[in-house]
């Protein structure tokens, strides 16, 4: 019994027919071999940074200096204390929290009608309108930046601390909704016949239907938003001018004295900003590789020309 116990819990080679498939796949294909040669570089390059600044993080000056090393010496929170109860990274990372949560809340409110009008009715000049969001994509923001500043001063929004999510949101807007405009387009004009038959209104069908069937893509635009402005430094800098209402990437780069800088003390502020966008891609990672990929392959099985879809189907209004 004892021997049929060890037996099977045993560890067993693999199977010789699987190794020579293997064998044999690599030498018809010897790019496989460059292909996994090249993501293992760019994850040690993805890698090696962030473990490299966690290390950091648990050792003093002299230590990061004298040589380089993924694994800390001790785990000093030294680093970790002094930026708490010397520094105001703290503050500023709650106004990047509360900043960012409230730029994402405006771009929701703006996106989702926009991107469901533009994909799902047809009025005069709509394509005119979607094209000039599509061109809004390709203005870089720093183009926009005195434009904004001029503006903001005049109507009086420089001293408001969180006036900012507005330029946030507003920046985050033609890409997002180019994508919600995508998604939507994908479902199904059938289901929003059958809804108008059962009498549902306008309304009703874009928070009962439209918008939960969009929920990777608004997951999708969720995350790609939140990484955009949780590190945006340019903007923050020229409107936060206020200590207290720093964001934490500004508090970040003035976080050095005049003649020397503390790394053991930025690289634990720095993994202070690292774990809310690692926090929220953990929880949100499922419906981000799933919104990707419905959105990169556009597939329509029960799709019919515009001539033969029903009056539901894509709403004509005039304008």
């Amino acid at each position: 019994m004892t021997t049929a116990l060890r037996s099977r819990s045993a560890p067993t080679a693999p199977p010789p027919w699987r190794v020579s498939h293997t064998v044999e796949r690599l030498r018809r294909n010897p790019t496989i071999v460059i292909s996994y040669a090249v993501l293992a570089l760019n994850s040690a390059s993805c890698l090696v940074p962030i473990l490299w600044t966690l290390s950091n993080s648990f050792r003093s000056n002299t230590q990061i200096f004298g040589r380089f090393s993924l694994v800390p010496e001790q785990f000093d929170f030294s680093n970790f204390v002094s930026m708490f109860s010397n520094t105001n990274i703290v503050s500023s990372f709650l106004n990047s929290v509360i900043i960012t949560a409230l730029s994402l809340v405006l771009l929701m409110i703006c996106v989702l009608p926009a991107g469901f009008i533009l994909a799902r009715f047809t009025f005069r000049f709509s394509r005119a309108v979607y094209g000039l969001f599509l061109l809004a994509i390709f203005v870089p923001g720093i183009v926009l930046l005195q434009a904004t500043y001029q503006m903001y001063s005049e109507l009086g929004l420089r001293e408001v601390p969180y006036a900012i999510s507005l330029i946030f949101a507003a920046g985050q807007m033609p890409f997002c909704l180019f994508l919600m405009v995508a998604y939507m387009r994908e479902i199904p004009h059938e289901i929003e016949e059958a809804a108008i038959i059962d009498g549902a209104s306008t309304w009703t069908i874009f928070t009962r239907i439209i918008v939960p069937m969009s929920r990777n893509g608004v997951v999708t635009i969720l995350i790609l938003s939140f990484v955009s402005i949780w590190n945006d430094y340019i903007y923050a800098l020229v409107f936060l001018p206020r200590p207290e209402d720093q964001t934490l990437t500004v508090a970040l780069a003035s976080a050095k004295s005049e003649f020397a800088v503390d790394y053991g003390l930025l690289s634990a502020a720095a993994i202070l900003a690292i774990v809310p966008v690692f926090i929220f891609y953990l929880f949100t990672k499922n419906f981000l590789m799933s919104g990707m990929s419905s959105g990169a392959i556009k597939v329509d099985a029960q799709w019919r020309p515009p001539g033969q879809r029903g009056n539901a189907a894509r709403r004509t209004c005039s304008m």
